[in-house]
């Protein structure tokens, strides 16, 4: 799958970013945030609860004299936390702690935001004296609001936060997600956020709705969170009562957001599973009184998927808070994409004839295996002969291909063989019609013998027949028609043909004339444009496979009349490692290079302190590629380009966006362990 694309080199523009792994947390440059935020989400997540509030925090705050400190393991006592945040008192964000301890990274993040004062919610019980001290041992303001119960500390911080208000939202004490839906709008409107019990409203509360003056109470959730009863008691109290309800919490929560004003240019959505990400989310919406999402752990509602639909058709930003562990590689594409229909996965399983790598390769594929792959096309080194005969790495009888094709099968997946060739051997076979037909009749065999469930014919760079006035017009008739040829014969016995055929940008890419896109679409099951090797090993350095090139040949292949439904587009599981190698004949330097996966680019760049980058390809690149460069014992300076989960998943969304088929990405043998656990759910959220 190797090959050369003669191409100008663009200049790359690069750019210098923080990088952490993006296993947990990819990063979008700030450079392109704003370009990429209706189709590629931001995420704020940290690697605990504690450290996505600070993320939340750095997302929102250059600078605030205050904070908000409330535990992070409980919910009572910060829900009516985030009016107060937004309030004039502190205009900050909300920070989450452990009890016994300050959590790790808060301080520091107090200390970044410039902050003087901090207000802590709740008892001792809740952020411990042990916590106070710390901030005050570091010269700190710190204030303690808090009641006898939960109720009794919602009220103190709504006097704090608001200390007259005609209106008020009450929620229940007894569990969070309805007192998270109004949060944003409630800190944003000023509006005091109060809780109640089912049954009856608490006395501290009714002594609280007094203090502040209220004639107005909107109550949140349905009757089975707050009953009948609670309505008529604050009506014969000669209260105006209210109710926004849905038929559970992720109902309520669309009750809220279609019945009041939001500024819906951004939209942040947090799990409705659990508490602690909507909650520091909460005070980064209200700044703009955006709204609050809640998502359910699996699939929204029809109600959910239609407001999600007209929030994207606005081209709101959407913000997800939390990491993938609460919203999911598929949740986020439900919401990035509206589309819950699945794509084609086909995984090349280049074993290159060690049976051992294969079997490596499929226990990298985690849980269900169908989740993340469809087709597995295993490269048995199927290589042609000029006389139609193929050969493959072991003896016709080994069990070898049985054995792999059955335990391909028996995780759901279905084998398709990789057949190579190339250069003039391809030619002279194409030219032969008895060659042709031979090589077919060896693919049916090979089928048979195998239980495999189809072909991947990977046929580059043919060369041209040398006639005078269309060079290439003989070998485009006969590729065609040996596709044809094979298309209907596999047909014939239920077997896939897929073709991988070199990528082109335009007309003036002369030498591969040879391919006629739209007639060959027509000849297979699926048609696979190899979109990488745009830098390949002897080229100068630069992006294998960048985004605009993608879309650039992707736009060509669609303009042949190719149905686009049947595409499956490349990604390079690879990167490359440049070094100058010499001078061509004009004095101009010349390069080489070698191959490696995700995992030993970043083990390069720590082992030598390198500096990764993102490059962008031009100013249509949403996240540019992942490089950096380095000089190694001997002097010798090195140039290395590669992907990661970032660039993946911003060429993954193309895959939509042309309405293709899916994806076929080279190749497994580039995969390890650390880069499984990520890779593959991040194909899971564009393919599922």
């Amino acid at each position: 799958m190797k090959k050369s694309i003669k191409t100008a080199v663009v200049t790359l523009t690069a750019f210098t970013l923080l990088f952490t792994s993006p296993m947990f947390t990819p990063i979008i440059p700030e450079e392109v945030k704003a370009e990429t935020s209706m189709t590629q989400p931001l995420r704020l997540a940290g690697t605990s609860r504690y450290d996505t509030a600070i993320q939340v925090s750095q997302s929102g705050w250059n600078y605030a004299d205050a904070v908000v400190l409330a535990r992070g393991d409980d919910f009572p006592d910060a829900l009516a936390g985030v009016v107060l945040a937004k309030s004039s008192l502190v205009n900050g964000p909300l920070l989450l702690t452990e009890t016994a301890q300050l959590s790790e990274g808060v301080l520091e993040e107090i200390q970044r935001l410039g902050a003087t004062k901090v207000t802590i919610l709740g008892s001792p019980g809740a952020v411990s004296e042990k916590v106070e001290n710390t901030l005050t041992d570091q010269g700190l303001t710190v204030e303690r609001l808090e009641g006898a119960n939960r109720y009794g500390t919602a009220g103190e911080i709504a006097k704090a936060a608001v200390p007259q208000s005609e209106k008020v939202f009450l929620a229940s004490g007894s569990d969070f997600p309805d007192a998270l839906s109004i949060s944003s709008y409630a800190a944003a409107q000023g509006i005091p956020l109060l809780l109640t019990e089912k049954k009856s409203v608490p006395e501290v509360t009714l002594e609280t709705l007094q203090a502040l003056g209220v004639s107005e109470v909107t109550l949140i959730g349905g009757e089975g969170v707050i009953l009948p009863e609670v309505q008529a008691q604050l009506e014969d109290l000669d209260y105006t009562v209210d109710r926004l309800s849905g038929a559970d919490r992720y109902g309520t929560n669309l009750e809220i957001l279609n019945s009041l004003s939001f500024n819906t240019e951004a939209v942040y959505i947090a799990t409705g599973a659990k508490f602690p990400d909507a909650l520091a989310g909460a005070a980064l919406a209200a700044q703009n009184n955006h709204p609050i999402v809640l998502a359910p752990p699996k699939a929204f509602s029809e109600e959910g998927m239609s407001y999600l639909g007209s929030r994207r058709d606005e081209g709101a930003a959407f913000t997800l808070l939390g990491g993938w562990g609460v919203i999911s590689y598929g949740m986020e594409s439900i919401i990035r994409t509206g589309n819950v229909n699945p794509k084609i996965s086909l995984q090349y399983w280049d074993g290159y004839a060690s049976y051992e790598t294969y079997l490596r390769q499929l226990s990298l594929i985690p849980g269900k295996a169908t989740d993340y792959v469809d087709y597995v096309s295993p490269n048995w080194r199927g290589s042609i002969g000029t006389d139609g005969s193929l050969k493959l790495v072991w003896d016709e009888g080994s069990s070898n291909y049985k054995q792999l094709t059955n335990m391909a099968h028996g995780l759901g997946m279905k084998v398709l063989p990789l057949i190579n060739g190339s250069g003039a051997t391809l030619n002279t076979l194409l030219k032969s019609p008895a060659a042709r037909e031979k090589l077919i009749g060896e693919i049916v065999v090979l089928l048979k013998n195998t239980n495999a469930d189809g072909v991947v014919i990977d046929f580059e760079t043919p060369l041209d027949y040398g006639d005078v006035k269309d060079p290439y017009d003989g070998v485009r008739n006969d590729l065609t028609a040996f596709m044809e040829s094979l298309h209907s014969e596999l047909q014939s016995m239920n077997k896939l043909v897929v073709m991988a055929v070199m990528p082109r940008m335009s007309s003036s890419q002369y030498w591969l004339d040879a391919y006629d896109y739209e007639a060959l679409s027509q000849a297979v099951d699926y048609l696979h444009v190899m979109t990488y090797d745009h830098h390949y090993r002897t080229s100068a350095p630069g992006p294998i496979s960048p985004y605009p090139w993608i879309k650039q040949v992707l736009t060509y292949i669609q303009g042949q009349g190719v149905d686009m439904s049947k595409v499956l587009m490349g990604i390079p599981y690879y990167g490359r490692d440049w070094v100058v190698d010499g001078k061509n004949a004009n004095g101009n330097p010349t390069y080489n290079s070698t191959a490696f996966g995700y995992s030993k680019a970043l083990e390069l760049a720590d082992s030598y302190g390198a500096t990764i980058t993102y490059s962008k390809y031009n100013d249509a690149d949403p996240v540019g590629t992942p490089t950096f460069k380095y000089t190694d014992e001997k002097g010798v300076e090195h140039t290395v380009f590669f992907d990661d989960y970032t660039s993946w998943n911003a060429k993954l969304s193309i895959i939509n966006e042309f309405g293709l088929a899916g994806v076929g990405p080279w190749a497994m043998g580039w995969v390890d362990e650390n880069t499984a656990e990520g890779l593959f759910p991040l194909l899971n959220q564009h393919l599922r």
